[in-house]
């Protein structure tokens, strides 16, 4: 039997490689590790993620900006829920469109905050708080 460990990375389709790190690093905060001309190794908290050029990237969910039902594909990144109320000023100081589930009763997990943006090639990606342990 084969018992996985975790994820070494994950990757992310994009189009424009700079444009995509640019992105991630200066929205998102994370860090550029390394990069070649196809793929940007990136890192959040201790994970690690691959934005990857290839030429045949198609955003998985339907275009327009972030809501219910356009971002069921996505990938989720954790943010302190301390910071959570600090997010969305940041995303607006960047110009950058957010739906903030928390407010229309998106419990997937009780006591979690979250809220859904896409980046520049239509990647959904969700912020959330750690759910709270007694609650799930």
């Amino acid at each position: 039997m084969i018992r996985t460990k975790g994820f070494l990375h994950i990757t992310i389709g994009v189009t424009d490689l700079h444009r995509a790190t640019e992105f991630y690093k200066n929205v998102l905060c994370c860090e550029l590790v390394r990069s070649n001309r196809h793929m940007s190794f990136m890192k959040t908290g201790d994970d690690f993620f691959v934005l990857t050029a290839t030429g045949m990237h198609t955003p998985p969910n339907p275009d327009g900006p972030p809501r219910q039902g356009n971002t069921l594909f996505h990938h989720a990144m954790i943010v302190e829920a301390d910071q959570f109320d600090d997010v969305a000023a940041w995303l607006d100081s960047h110009g950058v469109v957010y739906d903030d589930c928390t407010a229309h009763g998106h419990t997937t997990f009780p006591g979690r905050r979250h809220l859904y943006i896409k980046d520049p090639d239509g990647n959904s990606i969700e912020l959330a708080t750690e759910p709270i342990p007694e609650l799930v």
